[in-house]
């Protein structure tokens, strides 16, 4: 109880390390307890009022009720934060741990050799068995969950469940894995994530003059804020191909030259040499959008994904053929959701960077969804807390270092 109250201080500045604290190392601590002592389930209600009623809201910066708190719990994969619930997971945890060592305790007791190849088999399948019963029970718990929040919230849970885009929940930040977030952005991208409202917003837009609020911050261009969104995707997809090693990784690279009758020109995101096949060009344009905006709530998320597609394609793979070069449209959502082809390019770069840092795939492919996801929620926060309003010189140009005496050479 007191390292919850210590953590839940913690979060009010740092709520992303008090995350990591609680979810990766603090919450393994009451899990053991729970393995080895049996009927404990009432022990762990005063912890489970504390992380509902402080924890959370110092997380989140919003309070919590019931129904929110249940959604939390759950593990990150069906749109939870993976802090489960102490009192509802201490009878799974040590029916689990009571069957995963019968084999144990009957050798124990009766005092004959254990065969270890039996027990470790007997310990994977009784594991993958109570796994799979307790993620039934969250599945459905979930879907249940979802027809009592409001239908704007049902579909942003039911995306987040039904895609993947919780990778950089798992991550352990470190100061030099870019993986650190600010208070305001992890704050921001629990508030995208289950709609939240987000603290010290202004009431109105400083670019247009709108009322302000999460779906406006993420649609409104003036400022060039939704640009560097766009922008700050490109120069993190130069820089990955670059630290696999792959050779002329250019940004921006001009496809078509225009001209002053009726060519327009054409440059794409970034350009790289041998990314698909060897030697060849392949070109790559990104789009991010808001999923919630008023003009795709009629849409479905994949049919949003293939009108974007459509749109990106049509502009440039003629001109990118006409090059030699291969072209692949960047699609995603706000949210982190990728569509398919965005998808097929990260498990090819994954393969690269697993050859070349001689590490496994699936290291491979989390870093580089991590990275994608971050880039994607650190400009979400962009469009929440930048400045809208253009910025300009004081005018006038400091001549102080300018010499008092100027002599003539000549």
């Amino acid at each position: 109880m007191k390292s919850i109250h210590i953590l839940s201080d913690v979060a009010l500045k740092q709520p992303q390390a008090a995350y990591v604290a609680v979810s990766k190392s603090l919450q393994n601590e009451w899990s053991y307890m729970q393995r080895v002592f049996p009927d404990c389930e009432e022990l762990f209600s005063p912890l489970r009022q504390s992380l509902m009623n402080e924890f959370f809201p110092a997380l989140t910066g919003n309070p919590i009720n019931e129904q929110e708190y249940n959604i939390l719990e759950k593990p990150i994969r069906m749109a939870g934060l993976g802090i489960r619930d102490p009192v509802a997971s201490a009878k799974h945890s040590f029916e689990t741990s009571k069957r995963a060592t019968k084999m144990l305790t009957e050798s124990m007791i009766a005092g004959t050799p254990v065969n270890i190849d039996l027990y470790e088999l007997n310990l994977k399948e009784v594991t993958k068995e109570m796994k799979m019963r307790k993620d039934d029970e969250d599945f459905n718990t979930m879907t249940e969950l979802l027809t009592m929040v409001p239908e704007n919230k049902y579909k942003k849970l039911q995306r987040i469940v039904e895609n993947k885009c919780s990778t950089w929940l798992s991550i352990t930040p470190t100061q030099d894995n870019f993986f650190s977030m600010s208070p305001d952005e992890f704050r921001d991208a629990l508030a995208l994530r289950y709609l939240f409202t987000p603290k010290n917003l202004p009431s109105t837009c400083d670019g247009c003059g709108e009322d302000f609020n999460l779906c406006h911050a993420l649609n409104c261009k003036k400022g060039g804020l939704v640009s560097a969104r766009h922008n700050e995707m490109r120069d993190l997809n130069c820089d990955l191909c670059s630290l696999a090693g792959l050779k002329q990784v250019i940004s921006e690279p001009v496809i078509q030259e225009g001209n002053d009758r009726d060519i327009k020109g054409l440059r794409a995101d970034w350009s790289v040499r041998g990314f698909w096949d060897s030697q060849k060009i392949a070109l790559f344009d990104t789009c991010i959008f808001n999923a919630d905006a008023n003009s795709f709530k009629t849409q479905s998320l994949q049919a949003v994904f293939e009108e974007k597609k459509k749109i990106k394609k049509t502009k440039y793979s003629k001109a990118a053929s006409e090059r030699r070069a291969s072209f692949t449209p960047i699609i995603a959502s706000c949210e982190a959701i990728f569509d398919k082809e965005a998808l097929v390019y990260f498990k090819r770069l994954a393969t690269i960077f697993s050859k070349k840092w001689k590490s496994s795939y699936s290291q491979a492919i989390t870093f580089i969804k991590a990275r994608m996801q971050m880039c994607i929620l650190r400009s979400v926060s962009l469009c929440l807390r930048g400045s809208r309003n253009p910025w300009r010189g004081a005018g006038f140009v400091d001549a102080a270092s300018l010499p008092l005496h100027i002599q003539d050479i000549e």
